[in-house]
């Protein structure tokens, strides 16, 4: 059935394309791509055309992006990609900040420990057995273990995993469920801080497993209180903050060394590049709550058309075979400048959708809450793009965006929602406000789906009672007479 609708998809493209032109069909193929499909299309069409140049440069293209920029998924530069400086002082050798050496040239990595290494994966996988689980508990984490980046931090969000377990396993999970299997079971598994969802967190869970006592309640503290101090390094306003001297701001700063911002990086295998996510916007917030959208463009090289094409074009073709060249030359040069349009085009076409994405979701993106995602439909970032709505699609499947607060895919961002209080919210808001209810209630009596729609409707909520029995399912909330007395 896949095959054929996957068929079905392709016919009705191609059919579509009929009514486009050459450039534009060129334009819908590179709006598809995501960043790293972008690139290697962009070297075959290098390789197949000696009339298109490219030059990969550390300088800034003609739209303010740096070429240079790898926002792949490095621990320092996810946590903090907003500012340079804190992302080099990670490397600086003096500084007591955890670090893991880099290949610049390296967009991704893996870490091997010879031909007989076990694999990042199969360890983890493998300490499973020490846990009583369910065949079902045990198939949620074989995926999210699976869904693990290569430094062994988990960078997904959980409704993603709880959606692509549905679509793609046939298993029916939940946000709660995937939570409670995250912290409970793959964040107690060796090596420590595996699957923290950032820096912060894995760092936290180091500090809290491998030391005691005083070093313990500092790092805690330093990690959930400064953590912007710490990744910005003002050592001297930590020292104030936690009124320690400059020996044990010292001793603090060999503790800190010892922890490991990457530990997936502990264990050999390949655990690698399925997994790996390159974001295609950067979006970062100031204090001010300016909202800046970038697109990453990594490495991809500068293109332009040969200089010597133009001189070629005007040369005197009287034989045949001088007719033929010429006519060979015209459609390759042409070719070149309908790619390097098509690349400028698709360019604006992306940071107009992702902008109006940012503007659209802006609560979102300046506090990090997902229940303050608006409902969103494609139909409303072409409106305030004026782009078609199939423009819309194209840029928002497979592409992600990289925020202060995590990566996520852009169709994360376009949400259901239904009436409350005469506007608009996300269903997401009326999860969270179920599981809410349900946390507060008295557990000697719990909620009967009856009670709940009562309170939710109370609240401003018009919600059905199989609505309610749905998302209360999707929240791992079992039925109030399984809820009695836990």
């Amino acid at each position: 059935m896949a095959h054929n609708g996957q068929r079905q998809g392709e016919y009705q493209v191609q059919t579509q394309e009929q009514h486009l032109t050459p450039q534009q069909v060129l334009l819908v193929r590179l709006t598809e791509l995501p960043l790293n499909d972008l690139r290697d299309r962009i070297e075959k069409e290098l390789e197949d055309n000696p009339y298109l140049q490219g030059e990969h440069s550390g300088q800034s293209d003609d739209s303010g992006n740096s070429d240079s920029s790898d926002y792949s998924q490095d621990s320092d530069a996810l946590e903090n990609p907003n500012t340079h400086e804190a992302s080099d002082s990670f490397d600086d050798e003096d500084d007591g900040i955890p670090r893991e050496p880099r290949d610049s040239n390296e967009e991704r990595r893996s870490y091997e420990l010879g031909d007989n290494s076990e694999s990042f994966y199969d360890h983890l996988v493998g300490q499973l057995g020490e846990y009583d689980l369910t065949d079902h508990e045990r198939e949620v984490m074989t995926y999210l273990i699976g869904s693990l980046a290569d430094d062994g931090l988990l960078r997904v969000p959980l409704q993603q995993i709880a959606d692509e377990l549905d679509i793609y396993q046939n298993i029916q999970t939940s946000e709660a469920e995937l939570e409670h299997l995250l912290t409970n079971v793959l964040q107690q598994m060796e090596p420590v801080g595996v699957g923290g969802r950032n820096l912060k967190e894995c760092l936290t869970l180091q500090a809290q497993k491998n030391y005691r006592g005083k070093t313990r309640e500092q790092l805690i503290t330093l990690f959930q209180q400064y953590w912007d101090d710490f990744i910005h390094l003002r050592w001297q306003r930590i020292q104030r903050a936690l009124k320690l001297d400059d020996v044990e701001l010292d001793h603090l700063k060999h503790r800190i060394k010892r922890l490991n911002p990457r530990p997936g990086g502990s264990i050999g295998g390949d655990h690698s590049d399925n997994h790996t996510i390159t974001p295609d916007f950067i979006v970062e917030t100031d204090e001010n709550g300016e909202i800046r959208v970038t697109l990453n463009e990594g490495e991809l090289p500068s293109l332009t058309v040969s200089p010597d094409a133009e001189e070629e074009l005007n040369m005197p073709a009287t034989t045949k075979n001088e007719r033929e060249a010429l006519s060979y030359l015209r459609r390759q040069v042409g070719g070149a400048r309908m790619f390097v349009d098509a690349i400028k085009q698709r360019r604006d076409t992306m940071e107009r959708t992702m902008k109006a994405i940012a503007q659209l979701q802006r609560p979102f993106f300046l506090e990090g809450d997902e229940t303050l995602l608006r409902p969103m439909k494609l139909e409303d970032v072409a409106k305030k793009t004026g782009q078609d709505i199939s423009t819309v699609s194209r840029v928002s499947n497979s592409k992600y965006v990289e925020t202060a607060h995590g990566i996520y895919p852009l169709r994360w961002f376009f949400t259901s929602g239904t009436t409350h209080n005469g506007d608009e919210v996300t269903v997401r808001k009326i999860l969270q406000t179920l599981r809410e209810i349900v946390e507060a209630e008295d557990k000697r009596h719990p909620l009967s789906d009856e009670q709940l729609v009562k309170i939710l409707r109370e609240r401003g909520y018009d919600v059905a009672r199989r609505t309610v029995a749905k998302y209360r399912t999707q929240l791992g909330i079992p039925e109030s007479r399984m809820r009695k007395g836990t």
